[in-house]
């Protein structure tokens, strides 16, 4: 009988060990699966952008974004901290721009709003009379976090 108590004793421990470890792994697993998603917290969209066929030296092209950051961090008061990405579908690298910042100093709070971004007059690289390209944008805030891209429809640019 005494045996019999002994071994209901140690079952019982080990059911409550048992017990405490799947609660203890089930925690670690919720919060460790759980990310916040930052990728959605700050964005931009394309609201216009004209004109889309165009004579080359002539014509600036002008982008209308609007955007939105839950926390104001748009653009940086240093004006040689280059935030503003905007990349020409036919070159391999981006071009940098600097964005005045939207909100005061030392202080958070969500905005929202409209950027308009005015690119030089694009040339025609090749021999032939007319190309065709794409600019994509994209926006870092001060937390160096990157905002959603952003592509211009198909522009056309006669010589």
């Amino acid at each position: 009988m005494d045996q019999n108590i002994r071994l209901l004793n140690i079952l019982h421990l080990l059911y409550y060990r048992m017990k405490r470890v799947t609660i203890y792994l089930v925690i670690s697993c919720l919060l460790i699966c759980c990310k916040k998603d930052e990728d959605s917290s700050f964005l931009i969209s394309l609201k216009q952008t004209t004109p889309i066929t165009l004579i080359e030296f002539e014509d600036n092209i002008s982008v209308k974004l609007d955007y939105e950051h839950p926390e104001g961090y748009v653009g940086f008061f240093d004006p040689d901290y280059l935030s503003l990405e905007i990349k020409d579908s036919r070159l391999p690298n981006a071009d940098y721009y600097h964005l005045i910042p939207v909100d005061p100093p030392n202080h958070t709070l969500s905005v929202t709003g409209e950027i308009l971004i005015e690119i030089d007059a694009p040339f025609v690289f090749g021999n032939g009379n007319s190309e065709t390209l794409t600019f994509t944008i994209r926006i870092e805030d001060k937390n160096k976090n990157w905002s959603n891209k952003v592509t211009t429809p198909i522009i056309t640019v006669n010589k």
